[in-house]
């Protein structure tokens, strides 16, 4: 997509990272890169031209102004709110939400991709649904470039990979702070990582404790039919009674965490 200086600098502005401006038009949001590495562009370019996931921030097209790139564009979900901060949303709005970008996340991997950079800030949840966002990490599932920035340590300490599993792990730390109102993954992280024995310890005495369990030992399993699999936590988070037991036991060790 080509656009003019004037064009560009006439959109709504919304916010600057450390990495990019974003600028807005009507359902579109516009990217603008202050560096982005050959690699990376690599990567956002592959994407582009694969069919567009459906609810996705995936990037949909780049945009060039006077024949320079500048960056890309992606949807604009105007109404979301991170998966961090969904606490008005009912218990059916979140599992739709949930179970949407557990598709978006299961595409991506088909596409021979992970996407590296799972945190409740990039899932989106609105009165549509659920929404995967930000795919600037993602990498094919060969690649080791983002290993260390990944974050995530097995029960030995050992940093894990970008991996399949690695993602659908962090995602499932995410479902479960959306129902349980905390986000695990920021409150849980130590130094800059994820531990699994962490996060397995934290869940200790809860209903679901056993299936927390369960899971890091399928996730380092050599069994690849093994997965992190929200379907299973259903029963258990869908009941508010015994949500609201977890949340009780689980704030608690929050406070004891901060």
């Amino acid at each position: 997509m080509e656009i003019t200086k004037e064009e560009y600098e006439s959109l709504e502005k919304l916010f600057d990272s450390r990495t990019a401006e974003f600028r807005r038009k009507d359902n579109l949001l516009f990217k603008n890169y202050y560096f982005l590495t050959e690699k990376i562009k690599d990567n956002l370019e592959y994407l582009i031209n694969k069919h567009y996931i459906l609810g996705s921030g995936i990037p949909i097209d780049e945009f060039f102004i006077n024949d320079s790139f500048k960056g890309i564009v992606i949807n604009y979900f105007k109404d979301a709110v991170s998966f961090s901060k969904a606490s008005n949303f009912s218990i059916e709005e979140k599992v739709k939400a949930c179970n949407d970008i557990s598709r978006q996340l299961n595409e991506l991997h088909d596409y021979g991709m992970c996407f590296n950079d799972i945190q409740c800030d990039n899932l989106l949840i609105d009165k549509d649904g659920g929404h995967l966002i930000d795919f600037d990490s993602s990498t094919f599932v060969e690649s080791t470039e983002y290993s260390c920035r990944y974050r995530l340590r097995d029960n030995d300490g050992n940093c894990v990979l970008c991996s399949v599993k690695a993602d659908l792990y962090r995602a499932l730390i995410c479902y479960l702070s959306i129902f349980y109102n905390i986000d695990l993954e920021k409150t849980l992280k130590y130094n800059g990582f994820l531990s699994v024995s962490v996060v397995s310890d934290f869940f200790e005495n809860t209903s679901i404790a056993e299936l927390i369990n369960d899971t890091t030992i399928d996730i380092f399993s050599n069994n690849k039919e093994l997965l992190p699999n929200m379907e299973v936590f259903l029963p258990f988070i869908s009941d508010e009674e015994r949500v609201n037991y977890d949340i009780n036991i689980l704030k608690d060790k929050v406070k004891t965490l901060g």
